[in-house]
Parts: structure tokens; C-alpha cells; sequence
């Protein structure tokens, strides 16, 4: 649907067109450059950023809800936002994992016609599909088919070879039969003019037999020629002369015999052409005959010329040229009538041709419609099937004729295989070792109902996954039919062995806590698969679990979460790169944000970037390919490896953020000077960088660079301050938390408690040069240069501390309680001591805020 139809669905349904959400919906980040790119750059069909996944899916409702809120409700929002998706996708909301396993394709409306689909079938109706057309002709909707594929191969080429046809008549055959026609007339004046030869041949024989002399026999046989008569009106002629040349016999201009026609020129004829001298030519170069073309009176109309072509014929024996020609008017006239003829008879043939192709194409237009209708059904079917596989929590394999033809994400995830892997039929010899009862039985098992001796069964396993680890799982099998070919569908899912903790709730017991990041990274290290590194990281939940509820500090925790991030990207880079080969030049592959900061949750997405080596400009097109490509790479395994795209964009993956080192300065000069009141987002990613793989030198350049403009635009520090100071601390004028209420339960952001201290540090390392991206470390270092007193760093070190120590706790406790994890404290769940600690905590935090109100805007905050 285009937005115009949502928005007129949206004002049905809701009493409002809500365009802008719309638009946002099909926007795009940077459409403008980002599409200049794909239309000059794309290779391979390659598309580096489908970006429309990062909007087309319920996981953006909540960007939805930060864009928009304050305009709308978020009922409001939530209504119009839902509507879009289900129209474009059948009643269906997709997640990006739909998008990611090729569920749903991302939609390109305003450059596509309407082409909304039928419900998808269920089962009941996927059997009844195939009853004929009288069935599902009744069911299809008017107007709602994209038949382009048709039109390119088969109504295309019936009408282009019919305009073919039409086309030849007029270029073909009918100048053939011109060229034809004239042609015969050419030969029909040589032989009337042998005609009159011969006469002349009669009358030259009796001058040498003696019988005439030989001025009564030329005058006889001038006479004679002159007498004769041809065509429809016995108006065509002949006429003689001598090679003077003089005239000898013209019936139709007496006044001409005995002339000399050396300087003859007809007044009509605009070339000034000799005529009978040209003929005289013609008899002698062309072995005394051929033919000339030039204007002469129409018959015995002295007023009236037209074109002729005339014939000409030496008598050798008197030096006479005898000579008739043709009105070319004639013969158009004819090839005129003859070519009206062809043309009816063509318009009758066309007539019954264009009938003909005609039913042709409406029975193949209703062939196609009943083609497209049962193609989509069965597609939408399967698709319905995938995506309920895929959204399971439970591993899937799909054995055809004892071959592994499928297998869904959860299984290559709990398994460390990738797809291609778990198709070998040796893997279950890995994944199953028969070293233990169980195994053994569940391999007899397998084998009892691939052979078919049994049609369902369900036990229990050991799985044995890519990196050693033993895990147990409840295996069950059951018959399908598919393709007149016996299929089986076996699921897994793991047993969990679980334990109590304090309150009476159950979590998995891992030992030995403080050395599962250790082991995590060593675990991606040895790993050369992306399912082997997502089945490693599948365990940081637990870990960050565990560390929390020991007493863990928040500090170590997020260093371990960072060490592992770390890893993981660097062994992705390196997968990468041996996929699409060496880098055509030196890059930095940085982090930005809270990545670059250290300051990572187990549920942080992706902010990175590329920085290229300046080259030469004819080569920059193919090395910034190559680099969005690597992006490509990179960004998508880290997506499923659980850190999420960035919903603003800010990845290498867009070309924004993919740039050579010049372009990079240009950009910080251009956004720090002059575009002050764009994305403060943008703006203070800039000052949050780590490389993490390539060139430092690339990444200082940058980080110097950025100091020296910054210290030459002090103004930028205001605006910076002003944009810090927008965030506003979650307390009330009387000391009080200020909370949110959702579905009735008072809360509180803790990211919005946390992000104050962030830009304090941010802005105050940059106005005293400190290039330590973490906040800690920026925090030390201001206490070092004694911007900050020891007491005012020990303060805010430990509120730092447990602000994020409630954000990991406030995460574990969403994620055991299979909630969407978000930063929301519900204040209800903290005693009064703890509720007493975070209003001082938020009182140290807004001291912090007066500080840089008053070092940078001379004022103290409201």
C-alpha cells in the first residue's frame, strides 16, 4: 500500500491520517546519499543496508513512541503504527528475525503498484485449494494482482511482434514490390523499343537491297516509329535522333526535327541536364543502350511536366537513337493502387491475427491469475509454517527420506552448527554420541522411525554441541508426508536443571561464576562458525545472572561484558575478511557509544564505524564497496550473535558511517560549526570512540582532529552543555522520585538516571583533553587535573556503580521473568532503604549538573 492508502485506512479506522507516522514507518535514514549509493554502487545485487527491517517490525514501536509522543497518544500511535504492518503484511506483525530468515521481504511502496495479498491459507483451505477455478475464482479480489511478470512475457512479445509484422509491410514488402514493378516496366519499354528497332532493322535491309534509297527508307521508318502507340491512353511514343546529336523524328514536337539538339536543355528540368546529349553518352559508354531519368512535358500537355524514365538504343547502321520512356507518375499510380490492395488484404489478415493473439492473452491472463493465486497460497503457507518454526523456543530438523533438508535458528543455536553443518547426515554421530544409555537409546529411536517401523516417539538425549559442551534435551519425532516423499519433523528442547535462589525463584545454577567471561572468550576464540560464537554468547545472560546476584560489581561486570563484546567482534572481523578477501587499504574498525565506553548491558546494540585511509579519488567507489560490504558482514553476524542493528543507523554498515579520514574530519567540521542544531546524538558519538580492530593512528588522527576544532569553536561548548542539560534528573522540586506510571505500575528509567553523568564526563574531558572514552576514566582523570574534588569522584564513582548494578539486576529480573527487557524500574519491587538510596544517589547526580551548568552557561540549573 502506498502512504496515501494507510493514511486514509489509519483516518477510517482512528479519525486521523497520521502521514508523518507513516512516512517515518517507510522512511529512510539517509535516503538521499544511501540511495545515490545503491543506484551507483550496488554490485552483485548486493543491498548493504535493507534498512525498511528496522521499521517494518513491532520491535520499532517504541522508537515509534519516542518520535512521536507528545504529537499522539501512545494508543494512538501504537493503533496507526500496528495498522501499517498488518496491512502490508496480511494481519501479521513481523519481527526482525521474519526478516532475517526470509519470512517477509521489506516493502518498497511508493515505488511499487498496490499489490496487496490474499490471507494466507490455512490448512483446511490450502486443502481445498486445488478443487478448480470455480472454487478460488470466487475468492480472488479484482485489482489486487501484480501481474508485471505477465505483461513482460506474453503480452509484450505478442504486441511486438505483431507491430513487427505491421512494420515489415511497410518497410519490406511493400517497397519489394515497388522496386519489382519498376523493374518490370524498365524491361517492358527495351523490348517495345526492340520494336521499333526492328521496324527501323525492316527498312534498312530494302535501302542496301536497292529497293528504296536511303533517304526514302529513313524517311519511311522515321515514319513509321513516329505512328506507333502504347499504353492505357496510346499516348506513349517514340522518338529519334542522330549522335550530333539533331532530332530526326518526335511526334509529339515537330518543331524540333532537324534541329541540333547539342544545348537542348527542358525548361522544366532544374539540373539543366542536356538531355540528348546525355543520351549520345549513354548508347556510347553503355554498349549502345541503357536508361535516364529526367523531367519531360506530360504526353501532349505542353504546360505540364512530370519525371520520366526513358530507354535508349543505338541503330549503328544510320547513327540513330531511337528511344520511349515512362511517366514514373504511372508507375506510382499503379504501385499506389497495388499497395491500397495489399493493405486491405493486410488489415483482414491483422484483423484476424489481432483476434486471435487477443483470446490468446486472456487465456493466458487467466492462466497466470490462476497461476499467481495458488503460488502465493502455497508460498504464504510455507511461509506461515517458517516463521512459527523459526519464533519457536524449541530447536527443529525437517529429515526427508532420511536426509536433514532443514533446520530452524534455535537448533543451530543450541547446537554451535550453522545450517550447512547440521545437513551432513554424520552430524548426529557428533551431535548424539553413543557413549551413554541415553544416547544409545535415542539413537535406536531415530533409526526405528526414519526406517519407518514406528510413525512418533519422544526421549530424552545428550547433545553434544560444536564446542564440547554436553547439554541435556528432550527429543520427539513425528511422521509427515511431503512430495510423495516420507518426511519427519524432530524437535529438541533442553531440560533445564534448575535451583531456588532467596526469593523462591528459579534460575540455572552455574558454578564457578567468576571464570565463565574467561571462558566465554576462549570459547569464541576457538570457534570458526558464527553459530559456534551466538551459542557462546547465548550464556551471557546467565553469567551477568550469576555475577549480579553474588555481589559482582557492576564495574567488573560490565568490563566482562566488554571483553566479550570485544572478542566476538574482532573474531567476526577476522570471519569476514577471509570471506571476501584483504582489504584494499589501511581502516580502523571503531566502536562508538556505550561500546566505546565500556559501559555495555548484555542487551546493547550495535554503534560503529569505518574509517578509511585517504586514496586516490578514481579509486574510492570500489574501496568504500568493499568496506560496506565488510560492513555488511560484520554488522549482520553481530545481529545475530543478540546485538541489535541501531535503530538511528549509527553502523558501518551505513555509508554515513563508512568514510575515509577526510570525509570523516569534513563531517565533525561541518556538524561541530555549522550544523548546531542537528542530532545531538550524532554529535556526541563523535567523542565516544575506541578502535577496536586496524589503524589506531587513523582513530588519533580523528580524536586530534576533533580536539583542535572543538578548541577553536568554544561556542560548540555551549550548545553541547545546552543538550546535556536537556536531560532532565528523575527528581521532583521537593527531593522526590518522579516517576512514570505504565499499566498502572510506578516506574523509573534507570538509562535516564545514568545518561547525566555520561555527558558531564563526555563534555569536561573534551574542554580539558582528555581522550579516555570511559566515564570512569574521565571521571579519574578530572580528579587528577582537580576539576572534581576526591570526595565529589568517590561520590559519583559509587553512584555510577549502583545506578548500573540496578540496571543489570532490573534486566536479569525481565529476562527470567520472560518480559521484554527494558530499562524500567518498577519502584514498588524496591524497600524503603533502597528507594531512600537512589534518591540520593539521583540528589549526587544533580549536583553534577549544577556543576556543569555553572562551568559552562555561568547559571545553576532549576
Amino acid at each position: 500500500m502506498k502512504i496515501s492508502e494507510h493514511a486514509e485506512r489509519t483516518e477510517k479506522l482512528f479519525g486521523t491520517r497520521a502521514e508523518d507516522i507513516h512516512k517515518w514507518i517507510d522512511g529512510f535514514f539517509d535516503h538521499e546519499s544511501f540511495g545515490q549509493f545503491l543506484r551507483s554502487g550496488n554490485t552483485d545485487s548486493y543491498d548493504p543496508y535493507e534498512h525498511r527491517k528496522f521499521r517494518h517490525c513491532k520491535e520499532a514501536l517504541e522508537d515509534a513512541y519516542n518520535e512521536f509522543e507528545g504529537k499522539y497518544s501512545r494508543k494512538l500511535i501504537k493503533n496507526v503504527f500496528e495498522c501499517h504492518l498488518k496491512d502490508d503484511y496480511n494481519g501479521y506483525l513481523p519481527s526482525r528475525d521474519d526478516f532475517k530468515n526470509g519470512t517477509f521481504t521489506e516493502k518498497y511502496h511508493e515505488s511499487e503498484e498496490k499489490s496487496a495479498q490474499e490471507q494466507i491459507l490455512s490448512e483446511v483451505e490450502l486443502a481445498e485449494y486445488f478443487k478448480g477455478k470455480e472454487y478460488y475464482q470466487k475468492k480472488k479480489q479484482k485489482n489486487q494482482k501484480n501481474l508485471t511478470s505477465f505483461h513482460l512475457k506474453i503480452v509484450l512479445p505478442t504486441l511486438t511482434a505483431t507491430a513487427l509484422f505491421i512494420i515489415s509491410i511497410f518497410t519490406l514488402i511493400i517497397p519489394v514490390f515497388q522496386n519489382k514493378m519498376l523493374q518490370d516496366r524498365k524491361v517492358m519499354i527495351k523490348e517495345l523499343t526492340l520494336a521499333a528497332d526492328s521496324v527501323i532493322e525492316h527498312y534498312i535491309k530494302l535501302s542496301k537491297s536497292g529497293k528504296m534509297t536511303l533517304e526514302e527508307a529513313q524517311q519511311t521508318a522515321a515514319r513509321e516509329v513516329g505512328e506507333m502507340r502504347y499504353g492505357p491512353e496510346l499516348k506513349d511514343y517514340f522518338w529519334i535522333t542522330d549522335t550530333h546529336p539533331r532530332m530526326v523524328m518526335h511526334p509529339y514536337l515537330p518543331e524540333l526535327n532537324g534541329a541540333d539538339l547539342t544545348n537542348y536543355v527542358d525548361i522544366k528540368d532544374k539540373s539543366k541536364k542536356k538531355l540528348f546529349v546525355e543520351f549520345v553518352k549513354i548508347v556510347e559508354e553503355q554498349g549502345g543502350e541503357g536508361y535516364l531519368r529526367y523531367l519531360w512535358q506530360w504526353k501532349d500537355d505542353e504546360k505540364h511536366h512530370e519525371p520520366k524514365l526513358s530507354y535508349v538504343r543505338l541503330v549503328p547502321e544510320w547513327n540513330w537513337i531511337v528511344g520511349t520512356g515512362i511517366y514514373i507518375h504511372d508507375v506510382e499510380a499503379e504501385i499506389q493502387g497495388l499497395t491500397y490492395d495489399l493493405l486491405w488484404v493486410f488489415l483482414l489478415i491483422s484483423i484476424v491475427l489481432f483476434a486471435i493473439i487477443l483470446y490468446v492473452i486472456s487465456q493466458s491472463y487467466k492462466i497466470e491469475n490462476e497461476r499467481i493465486y495458488a503460488e502465493r497460497g502455497l508460498i504464504e503457507a510455507k511461509d506461515r509454517y517458517r516463521a512459527l518454526v523459526e519464533a519457536s523456543n524449541e530447536g527443529y530438523i525437517l529429515l526427508v527420506d532420511g536426509k536433514n533438508m532443514y533446520s530452524n535458528i534455535t537448533l543451530q543455536r543450541m547446537t554451535g552448527y550453522n545450517e550447512q553443518e547440521l545437513a551432513s547426515v554424520a552430524i548426529w554421530k557428533e551431535l548424539l554420541p553413543a557413549n551413554n544409555r541415553i544416547n544409545k537409546n535415542a539413537i535406536g529411536q531415530l533409526e526405528k522411525i526414519i526406517a519407518g517401523d514406528i510413525s512418533a516417539a519422544e526421549f530424552e538425549a545428550q547433545l553434544l554441541t560444536k564446542t564440547g559442551i554436553k547439554t541435556d534435551v528432550i527429543m520427539a519425532a513425528s511422521k509427515i508426508f511431503l512430495s510423495e516423499k516420507n518426511g519427519h519433523v524432530i524437535s529438541v528442547r533442553k531440560i533445564t536443571r534448575a535451583t531456588l535462589d532467596n526469593d523462591g525463584k528459579l534460575y540455572q545454577q552455574i558454578q564457578n561464576y567468576s571464570e565463565l567471561p574467561a571462558g566465554i572468550q576462549l570459547e569464541i576464540e576457538s570457534g570458526d562458525t558464527i553459530g559456534h560464537i551466538v551459542h557462546s554468547l547465548s550464556n551471557i545472560p546467565a553469567m551477568v545472572r550469576e555475577m549480579t546476584l553474588h555481589g559482582v560489581k557492576s564495574s567488573a561486570i560490565r568490563d566482562s561484558l566488554c571483553k566479550i563484546f570485544e572478542t566476538a567482534m574482532v573474531k567476526l572481523i577476522k570471519m569476514a575478511i577471509d570471506e571476501i578477501g584483504e582489504p584494499p587499504a589501511e581502516f580502523a574498525f571503531l566502536t562508538l557509544g556505550s561500546n566505546a565506553r565500556r559501559e555495555m548491558t548484555m542487551f546493547s546494540d550495535q554503534d560503529n564505524a569505518i574509517i578509511i585511509k585517504d586514496i586516490n579519488s578514481d579509486d574510492t567507489t570500489s574501496v568504500k564497496r568493499y568496506f560496506l560490504k565488510l560492513a555488511d558482514r560484520v554488522c549482520t553476524m553481530l545481529d545475530r550473535a543478540g546485538y541489535k542493528f541501531c535503530p538511528g543507523g549509527i553502523m558501518a554498515i551505513n555509508p554515513r558511517w563508512c568514510m575515509t579520514l577526510s570525509e570523516w574530519k569534513d563531517k565533525f567540521t561541518h556538524k561541530t560549526i555549522q550544523k548546531f542544531d542537528e542530532s545531538v546524538l550524532d554529535i556526541h558519538t563523535f567523542f565516544d570512540i575506541s578502535c577496536i580492530y586496524g589503524s589506531e593512528e587513523l582513530t588519533n588522527e580523528l580524536h586530534r582532529h576533533m580536539m583542535e576544532i572543538t578548541r577553536e569553536n568554544p561556542e560548540f561548548y555551549l550548545h553541547m552543555a545546552r543538550n546535556c542539560l536537556s536531560y532532565d534528573i528523575p527528581l521532583n522540586a521537593f527531593g522526590y522520585l518522579k516517576t512514570e506510571t505504565q499499566d498502572g505500575v510506578k516506574s523509573l528509567n534507570l538509562k535516564d538516571c545514568i545518561v547525566p553523568i555520561v555527558n558531564f564526563a563526555r563534555i569536561f574531558a573534551l574542554k580539558y583533553n582528555i581522550g579516555k572514552p570511559s566515564t570512569l576514566d574521565r571521571l579519574n582523570m578530572l580528579a587528577e587535573k582537580e576539576i572534581l574534588s576526591s570526595e565529589s569522584l568517590k561520590d559519583n564513582i559509587l553512584v555510577f556503580d549502583h545506578l548500573w548494578y540496578l540496571r543489570f539486576y532490573n534486566q536479569i529480573i525481565c529476562h527470567s521473568d520472560l518480559r521484554e527487557v527494558n530499562d524500567e524500574l518498577e519502584l514498588d519491587k524496591l524497600t524503603a532503604a533502597e528507594c531512600q538510596k537512589l534518591r540520593d544517589s539521583l540528589n549526587t547526580v544533580s549536583a553534577l549538573q549544577n556543576k556543569l551548568s555553572y562551568e559552562f552557561l555561568g547559571i545553576p540549573v532549576n
